[in-house]
């Protein structure tokens, strides 16, 4: 149960980190499909480095791993910025 909970937060705090930092959404030229998300590295970065904070602020910034949190929060980024099939 409390890794299903844990998910939770990582995928909350990924989506609060991509809504915060994520260009304006535009429609591709042309009027074809959506293109996927593009975001230059800085930025995907960036986005990275808060998701994990807000993965460290859920837990009260309490013992837990700050290169984990990294990595869940760096999957669940680029989990959301990939296209979607």
């Amino acid at each position: 149960m409390a890794k299903q909970t844990q998910g939770k937060s990582v995928v909350k705090a990924a989506k609060k980190a991509v809504t915060k930092t994520a260009a304006p959404k535009r429609k591709p030229a042309g009027g074809g499909k959506a293109a996927a998300k593009s975001v230059a590295p800085e930025q995907r970065r960036h986005m990275i480095s808060e998701a994990a904070y807000f993965i460290a602020e859920q837990r009260g910034f309490n013992g837990g791993d700050t290169v984990r949190d990294w990595l869940l929060a760096e999957a669940e980024i680029d989990r959301r910025l990939s296209p979607r099939k």
